[in-house]
């Protein structure tokens, strides 16, 4: 059964985005803004703050407000998000927890009334204040990309938006929505509820500095500039193989691999194949065909 591909965005997403990739320090070192943004932001929030946000954000791992964000009516900034999932009753959160398939956890109120703290002073110790153009980039990328759905190209837009994930239909996935992210660059965040899959891509909504290279040239020099990943490359020519296939060809540990990995997706060079639990990898050809002209255009100014 086909998926339907719906672009999103709102605010509130960026706001969620931006607070995720600031307390995830796994991801700190793959983001495009990494450890200095980290440092940079901290000096914001007093140490009980940081110790309150890093606790909440682990009691509610399980807890995804993207199925909330996609149901909630009227205005989606930050703040009136947060007044209308306030506004929720016990019953109406388990509704719609319920209705996307998540695991309902007994204390969800609970659950809520603290990630609304919490991302309450993330709004007003940093989100508010970040750059309009951001948003307005955003915006412009998820309508932008959606004018290019026809209504037979849903899988060719999800993986041109996540440069190369290949999403295959399955028995269950009916709808995925798609929505445009900018701190956590360039990862690919994906929740599967059931019918439902949110994914948030990687968008530089803000554009180089004059006369500097795109960040997406950028990534795909330097994923082209290391030993390694170009091995991995040479292995996946004309082959598909899982993580574990890669791990055995390469001969290096399997977080090594993964790191190798995450910079080859981000420069859209591999094909990452998706099929319930199982994922493979290939060649993507598109990102080196275009790698010519991209520095070309860029040389020429």
């Amino acid at each position: 059964m086909d998926y339907k591909v719906t672009l999103d965005f709102a605010p509130i997403y960026e706001c969620l985005t931006s607070l995720n990739a600031f307390i995830g320090k796994q991801n700190h070192n793959a983001m495009d803004a990494g450890t200095p943004w980290v440092r940079q932001v901290q000096t914001r929030f007093a140490p009980v703050m940081l110790q309150r946000m890093k606790e909440v954000l682990k009691l509610t791992d399980n807890f995804s407000l993207s199925p909330y964000i996609w149901s909630c009516p009227g205005d989606r900034t930050a703040g009136g998000f947060l007044n209308w999932f306030e506004s929720l009753s016990a019953g109406e959160l388990y509704d719609i927890s319920g209705r996307f398939g998540q695991s309902v956890p007994s204390n969800l109120a609970g659950l809520r009334d603290s990630a609304a703290e919490v991302i309450r002073a993330w709004n007003d110790g940093y989100f508010s204040s970040i750059d309009p153009a951001i948003i307005e980039g955003l915006e412009q990328e998820a309508k932008g990309r959606a004018a290019l759905l026809d209504g037979t190209n849903d899988m060719e837009i999800y993986e041109q938006a996540t440069e190369g994930m290949r999403l295959y239909p399955s028995e269950t996935l009916k709808q995925v929505i798609l929505t445009p992210q900018y701190h956590a660059r360039p990862l690919v965040i994906s929740s599967l509820y059931n019918e439902f899959m949110f994914t948030s891509y990687s968008c530089d909504a803000l554009p180089p500095e004059e006369g500097r290279p795109a960040a997406a040239l950028l990534r795909l020099t330097r994923a082209l500039s290391d030993e390694t990943r170009l091995f991995i490359l040479r292995q996946l020519t004309g082959s598909q193989l899982n993580f574990t296939e890669i791990v055995k060809a390469v001969g290096l540990s399997k977080s090594t691999i993964h790191y190798h990995l995450i910079a080859l997706r981000a420069a859209g060079l591999v094909i990452v194949h998706s099929s319930g639990k199982s994922t493979s990898y290939s060649l993507r050809l598109e990102a080196l065909n275009a790698l010519p002209g991209q520095i070309g255009d860029y040389l020429k100014g």
